[in-house]
């Protein structure tokens, strides 16, 4: 018989750390904390297997972090650090870990610690393991998300009444997830833990801000906590590279107000969830850790020293400022993004083997929960690379979770021919190339490791 742990514990940093996201060199020191920050786990073992999901408020982790963390809770509870899925719910108020140039300076101590602390929430779920039922549910969650590409998803001048109204919808909600997806496990007639799902941008706190929290989707857990004392509640985020939540990029009493009236709405999908769920058997799991290697940019050593050179001109000038938002138009030209894009290139460059160009692997991680499959990737997709993925997926509900065991986009077809921000800014102020065809090759690896579960 399959036997299940929920556990959890504190990450919370100290004050003074800088948080991660929205931008380079904004120096975004932490000033208050709204909400602690937590790591939560999950262990499922029989007589022969263990599988653990580790999901820490942060907004994302590294490969060579998602490491540690593996290893941290693989020491911890005898378990092989190939059967710990580390998940992030990419809250934008959390402490940056590293991973992304420019984007936070991440604290060497908090970085250090980050491991110890986390490996406890895994102890804690190892502990406590129990035989349980299981209820599952798919719940309207309408009016929450808006796709920033297809949408107006960037809410700096929306009406903030408008959008602070529960029965507000986007223009365009086929564009978005309308749907939170619960999974939760039941002793008696009280849950004890439950994995969330959808694909939304914990950003309702933006760039003008400096607070610690979990963003709304952290705000909904902990209080689902509170009305169930000793439940866990791990939100696991979806396909959200292209979707942010209604309101977001506020100033910050506006922020406030939003990021509570979100988490509530959020929070009551959550409850519903939990209500009307229906009994689920799981009398199997299974995990598969992959690294898929996908094509890149076929740029030269000599094109990348030659546009280093070019960029290490630009801070070469009489009259220079360090300022990161002052420089050209358009915004992906300004000083800060220019100094973040040219330590990529430098880290790029470092890795070169001659003239062959390096292509770091992009983790998949795939957890098969009786008739759930739950697909992980070390990367953000895009909305519209979820279609073929629950098309191709053989199991009867399939959930896409991004950011597992690593940073960066992954891009639909569209974003990835302008060449902007998610198809070539940022895998380089990840120190890596772009990717060539990652639209195509991630949906095709991610029904791959379905069909393998």
């Amino acid at each position: 018989m399959i036997q299940t742990g929920f556990g959890s514990s504190d990450i919370t940093p100290r004050l003074g750390v800088q948080l991660a996201g929205y931008g380079p060199y904004r120096n975004r020191a932490a000033r208050e904390i709204i909400a602690p920050l937590r790591a939560r786990a999950m262990v499922l073992t029989d007589r022969r297997r263990c599988a653990v999901v580790l999901s820490v408020e942060l907004c994302g982790v590294p490969r060579e972090l998602a490491a540690r963390l593996q290893a941290a809770v693989a020491k911890r509870i005898g378990c092989r650090p190939k059967e710990v899925m580390v998940s992030v719910t990419h809250t934008h108020s959390s402490p940056s870990v590293g991973g992304m140039f420019g984007w936070g300076e991440a604290d060497a101590m908090y970085v250090e610690t980050l491991p110890a602390r986390a490996a406890e929430a895994a102890v804690e779920a190892w502990q406590s393991r129990a035989e349980l039922a299981w209820r599952h549910a798919e719940v309207p969650c309408e009016g929450i998300a808006v796709n920033r590409e297809t949408d107006a998803g960037f809410a700096l001048a929306a009406n903030f009444a408008d959008r602070m109204d529960p029965a507000w919808r986007p223009d365009h909600p086929e564009h978005t997830d309308p749907t939170v997806r619960v999974l939760a496990a039941w002793s008696g007639n009280r849950p004890v833990g439950m994995l969330h799902h959808f694909g939304c941008h914990p950003v309702v706190y933006g760039e003008k801000t400096a607070a610690i929290h979990g963003d709304f989707v952290g705000l909904a857990s902990a209080h689902v906590e509170r009305t169930y004392p000793g439940s866990v509640a791990m939100f696991l985020p979806g396909a959200l590279g292209d979707i942010n939540p209604k309101l977001n990029h506020r100033v910050p009493t506006e922020s406030r107000r939003a990021l509570h009236a979100i988490a509530r709405q959020y929070g009551k999908a959550l409850r519903h969830g939990l209500k009307v769920g229906r009994h689920l058997e799981m009398d199997t799991f299974q995990s598969i850790r992959r690294d898929e290697v996908f094509a890149r940019q076929a740029w030269s050593r000599g094109k990348i020293d030659q546009r280093i050179a070019e960029l290490e001109a630009c801070f070469d000038t009489v009259g220079i400022s360090d300022h990161p938002h002052t420089g050209g138009e358009p915004p992906l030209q300004t000083l800060g993004m220019e100094r973040a894009r040219l330590e990529g290139l430098r880290a790029v460059r470092s890795q070169f083997r001659g003239e062959r160009a390096p292509n770091p692997p992009v983790c998949l991680h795939g957890l098969q929960l009786g008739p759930v499959a739950i697909l992980g990737c070390g990367l953000e997709p895009y909305h519209r690379l979820q279609a073929p993925v629950l098309k191709g997926s053989p199991h009867v509900h399939t959930w896409i979770v991004g950011l597992v065991g690593g940073v960066g986009y992954a891009p639909d077809r569209a974003a990835h021919e302008r060449a902007g921000y998610a198809g070539d800014f940022v895998p380089l102020i990840c120190g890596e190339l772009p990717f060539r065809c990652v639209h195509h090759e991630l949906p095709r690896a991610l029904i791959s490791l379905a069909k393998a579960l």
